[in-house]
């Protein structure tokens, strides 16, 4: 399930770049969660994960036990598997359709941390950040060695902090990324092996975390 965009660098933005804190951002900034603009959140986020990497020579599984807590803090999971899973569960029972999301949301989160290690960005530069009712964008370049693409994050207002729940890179969306590849599979395999696939993927990534 990952974009066909160019370079490595670009395959983490697109399928796994979820970011977060080595102990929650609200402490490293001297901010409360409730009070952090979303431009806040994503610089701290950003910048507490370079640390992480920067001050340990090797990622143990507790470290990523941690890395994903913090990833999980700052990333609506549920409201990017539900924008994704709508275009599909008119045709799913209810039943299906729950399925589907929570399997879903499994792979995303399992993912987030896997791929952050195998690919990840350099630093960041920040251009600023829009609000409108409840819904944010945040405006950023990410780098890599000689590399660089624009990264926008889209967050919402969830009781009262700011949340990911969508991200685009350049110009590429995560969430019609991840529609369109699941129109190609369902229009070739039937629900069950779609799932199957999901959680064969999620195996896949377990598998690697315990070697």
């Amino acid at each position: 399930m990952e974009a066909a965009v160019r370079p490595l660098f670009r395959k983490l933005m697109v399928c796994g770049l979820f970011v977060g804190v080595l102990i929650p951002a609200p402490c490293r900034a001297g901010l409360s969660a409730a009070s952090q603009s979303p431009l806040q959140v994503v610089r701290n986020s950003n910048q507490s994960i370079l640390d992480i990497y920067a001050e340990r020579e090797t990622i143990n599984q507790a470290a990523e036990d941690e890395i994903f807590r913090i990833i999980d803090e700052v990333t609506d999971f549920e409201a990017i598997a539900e924008a994704v899973a709508e275009r599909f569960c008119g045709k799913l029972t209810a039943e299906q359709c729950r399925e589907f999301k929570d399997v879903f949301i499994e792979l995303l989160q399992v993912s987030s941390v896997r791929k952050l290690g195998r690919y990840r960005a350099d630093s960041f530069d920040y251009l600023g950040e829009s609000r409108d009712e409840g819904q944010a964008v945040v405006d950023t370049v990410a780098h890599f060695e000689e590399e660089q693409l624009s990264l926008v994050y889209h967050l919402a207002l969830d009781e009262g902090k700011w949340r990911i729940v969508n991200y685009v890179v350049d110009d590429v969306d995560t969430i019609r990324n991840y529609r369109k590849q699941f129109k190609r599979l369902f229009a070739k395999k039937n629900y069950e092996e779609v799932v199957q696939r999901l959680r064969d993927r999620i195996a896949s990534y377990e598998q690697e975390a315990a070697q």
